[in-house]
């Protein structure tokens, strides 16, 4: 998020997104795998309408979540290779018990995200993420499941999101308020709560974000006009 932020702080470049491929070794059972990695893109993809769900590139892509061609670990692009070596026995034993699936393995952005994201869901949980990568998950679980027009799915998983945006909600600081509100708003949007999801932007909106660990002029910045286009192009009805 703090690189979408300042990316946006940059003029428009339009020049389109390229993947490479790259060589990885899974870290649980050592198999090479070929998988993509962005070479080049623009900043107008911070623009996408995914910015609704808060979800943003490369996350709204098929090449982001990558999956081993022999044992099936699946995780986020830049977690793949990142796997703490205490966990891997428990993955292993995971992966063995619930990673399999039928169909072709390569190249692994055509096994569909359903799939994928199941996988990554089991991976996640041994990894003992916290609410706030869960919150994420979600999110991106949403935008894939409404993707591959898998509704119920999609609202299950959004459904989770708002639940655990709200919770976050009641234990942040003031200074890191603004962004869970927007993203409440949006979960609330795609469940049908309407006027939850006015409520929660009307409350953002004068709000300013702070953090130590970001650069809270450019994300307040962001938040902010993404409120508003909130109001103007979901609220009014122009989207969704």
């Amino acid at each position: 998020m703090l690189a979408v932020a300042l990316l946006l702080c940059l003029p428009t470049l339009v020049f389109p997104a390229t993947w490479i491929d790259v060589d990885v070794t899974c870290p649980v059972c050592g198999t090479a795998n070929v998988f993509k990695v962005p070479a080049s893109f623009g900043t107008y993809v911070y623009q996408d309408p995914s910015r609704f769900q808060y979800v943003f590139w490369p996350a709204t892509t098929d090449t982001f979540l990558y999956t081993c061609r022999r044992c099936h670990l699946t995780a986020y692009m830049q977690d793949f290779a990142e796997i703490p070596a205490r966990k891997i026995s428990e993955l292993a034993a995971m992966l063995e018990r619930e990673g399999s699936f039928e169909g072709a393995v390569v190249p692994y952005y055509e096994i569909p995200m359903a799939i994928r994201l199941k996988i990554a869901r089991n991976v996640y949980e041994v990894l003992e993420r916290d609410d706030e990568f869960w919150c994420e998950f979600d999110r991106i679980a949403g935008y894939h499941f409404a993707e591959s027009g898998q509704a119920s799915q999609a609202h299950r998983a959004r459904a989770g999101a708002l639940a655990r945006a709200e919770a976050i909600l009641e234990r942040a600081a003031d200074s890191q308020r603004k962004e869970l509100l927007v993203i409440v708003g949006a979960m609330r949007v795609l469940t049908g709560d309407i006027v939850g999801a006015r409520q929660a932007l009307d409350h953002a909106e004068p709000l300013v974000y702070a953090a130590p660990d970001r650069d809270s002029a450019a994300l307040d910045q962001f938040l902010s006009q993404l409120i508003r286009d909130f109001k103007t192009e979901v609220l009014s009805g122009q989207r969704y």
